[in-house]
């Protein structure tokens, strides 16, 4: 029977905690840091299968906001997997075109951190996260691409930008 305490709590309205990984291009890569002052997606995979998902998010995101920057965060928890991530890493290396690897960042030693953060719930579909300028989660889903939820996306992205700039 599940109760309330098996919920993960949402990652909405929280800073995402630092995490750090490398890029296809080897260029090592701090979130939240290195996205400070403009919005992010972050398409958050733990496991191949979402690869498929991934992809409708990033088509989509090209099409609708083609300036958002949008990482692809493929990403390692299981101790047992570490030591192949060199391995992961160059299959993924022939599968993306090398224009596009500064924005494919696997995260090796602390992929349990982003995995605690979100709640994984181990479902097929990617965990997509909006950040706003200062880290913070505005957007989070992990239940797979539809229209719908890629307009609730836009609606928040939308949303927190008009606010930033109200601000500012």
């Amino acid at each position: 029977m599940s109760t309330h305490a098996d919920k993960p709590l949402s990652p909405v309205g929280r800073r995402l905690p630092s995490v750090r990984g490398n890029a296809l291009n080897g260029m090592s890569a701090h979130f939240p840091q290195d996205l400070a002052g403009a919005p992010a997606v972050l398409l958050v995979a733990y496991q191949g299968t979402t690869q498929e998902d991934v992809a409708r998010w990033l088509r989509f995101l090209q099409a609708s906001e083609p300036q958002l920057t949008v990482y692809e965060v493929p990403t390692v928890s299981a101790l047992a997997y570490r030591p192949l991530t060199g391995q992961i890493d160059n299959g993924m290396r022939r599968g993306v075109p090398p224009i596009l690897w500064p924005e494919v960042v696997t995260l090796c030693g602390e992929g349990r951190t982003m995995r605690t953060f979100l709640g994984d719930r181990g479902l097929a579909g990617a965990s997509v996260v909006l950040l706003d300028g200062h880290g913070v989660v505005r957007w989070f889903n992990a239940l797979g691409f539809t229209a719908a939820k890629g307009a609730g996306l836009l609606d928040e992205l939308h949303r927190s930008t008009t606010e930033r700039r109200a601000a500012s």
